[in-house]
């Protein structure tokens, strides 16, 4: 019986790779998304490997329904995914209540709902793992990404201690962190910019971080090289705490855990063409 594993977030980019990847290589894969229709790009990919779940990270009757519809094709579950997320890009004084609990409830807390959910019968098989989804912005943070990277700095946070905690059950737990990844949730956060172009403190601002930003996901490797780090994860039998997705980018942790923070804002403003802004007088 091949090792089942369930991936949240599943309908597209990232998600759908890694289901797509971890079928072909042998896995039971079962897919998630807050709705099934959603996930009709996945039908007949992965050898048959694949079952659409509709789940909904947020929801607690949701994520209780999807593992009872888990249980009942009798697939254990050897991992868990977490995948799921949401975009959130904007200057961090135009940020409300709702943006920092939205980007919260599904990025963190929902993670950890359905993690809490699958862990019972993962403690009781003493063998899983748990593979969260972060990102190079949980170290790197651009301006206007503020919300998102504190929602991913959160994760890094919660994947090391649940790491640790889980360590004496035979629960390994590592997080991956994508880069720039060319998918339609590049394009999205690109696109959720352009309401801010006209702000009359953050526009100017805005306008010159947009051209950087929009440029960075059409040129960047596909989903498939998050795919093999989580497949790596899943799969070694010491994993590692964490994975770069595309490899490249370890270059540029090394340099932001190594550089003053005053040269690392330098840097980054020369990158994204923020040094040649101008406060208005």
């Amino acid at each position: 019986m091949y090792n089942s594993v369930l991936i949240t977030g599943a309908a597209s980019g990232i998600g759908e790779a890694i289901a797509v990847h971890l079928a072909h290589q042998g896995f039971k894969v079962f897919a998630s998304a807050r709705s099934k229709d959603k996930l009709k790009s996945l039908t007949g990919l992965g050898g048959r490997r694949i079952s659409a779940l509709a789940l909904d990270v947020t929801d607690s009757a949701s994520i209780e329904a999807a593992l009872a519809e888990i249980a009942a094709e009798g697939a254990p579950l050897f991992g868990l995914v977490n995948n799921a997320g949401v975009p959130a890009i904007g200057p961090l004084e135009r940020a409300t209540p709702e943006d920092w609990r939205k980007a919260f409830e599904t990025n963190l807390f929902g993670l950890a709902a359905v993690t809490n959910a699958v862990l019972p019968q993962m403690r009781a098989a003493g063998r899983g793992r748990i593979v969260n989804i972060g990102s190079l912005t949980g170290r790197i943070v651009m301006p206007f990404q503020g919300v998102y990277a504190a929602s991913k700095h959160a994760v890094e946070g919660y994947t090391d201690a649940l790491r640790r905690e889980l360590a004496p059950f035979g629960v390994k737990v590592s997080l991956i962190r994508p880069g720039a990844i060319n998918t339609p949730f590049g394009a999205h956060e690109a696109e959720t910019l352009d309401q801010f172009e006209t702000d009359e403190i953050y526009g100017d601002q805005v306008k010159i971080f947009k051209a950087w930003f929009e440029k960075q996901h059409p040129t960047a490797p596909g989903p498939n090289v998050v795919a093999d780090a989580v497949h790596a994860a899943l799969i070694a039998d010491r994993p590692h705490s964490r994975y770069t997705a595309p490899a490249k980018m370890q270059g540029a942790l090394a340099l932001r855990n190594l550089l003053p923070s005053a040269m690392t804002d330098r840097i980054l403003a020369r990158v994204t063409g923020l040094n040649k802004f101008r406060k208005r007088r």
